[in-house]
């Protein structure tokens, strides 16, 4: 019996410790974040959600992006998406999305981006999402979980 006991209290240690020792590239980390802005005839509500593999306070990757817009219906024009960018530094950033769509006075739009593994960007200290609108601009920070904006 008592080496039953034994063995088990081994098992159970190596069981509980050894997570600790898994690479970093096994870790996952999900940001989610919402404001509302106002800005000009526009008022509207965003989420973002980034999620990624590795550590987020090292070396982290976005694996998927999804942005959730509604545009209220206090606004009185039709708000328009033009593109969705990742910056990795301050001057070099990926497309995520150039087609842009439109948002109308009461609508709920959600964008959903599954990004190819070799299309995973690094989210560095310096990088941002940037939500690219017809006259203004909004960042998020992941690292820090911010919104910056709009900035026209």
């Amino acid at each position: 019996m008592g080496r039953f006991i034994r063995i088990a209290c081994v098992v159970m240690g190596v069981t509980l410790i050894s997570p600790l020792f898994l690479a970093a590239d096994l870790w996952a980390f999900s940001i989610i974040e919402k404001k509302i802005f106002k800005e000009g005839p526009y008022s509207f509500q965003m989420e973002v959600q980034v999620h990624g593999s590795g550590s987020f306070r090292k070396k982290a990757q976005m694996t998927s992006l999804k942005v959730k817009i509604k545009n209220e219906k206090v606004s009185s024009e039709i708000l328009q998406v033009k593109a969705i960018r990742n910056y990795t530094e301050p001057k070099v950033y990926s497309d995520i999305e150039t087609r842009g769509y439109p948002i109308s006075p009461g609508q709920w739009v959600t964008k959903y981006y599954r990004l190819q593994k070799k299309n995973q960007p690094l989210l560095g200290e310096k990088g941002y999402v940037e939500i690219a609108f017809e006259n203004f601009v909004i960042h998020f920070r992941p690292r820090e979980r911010k919104f910056q904006g709009p900035v026209k």
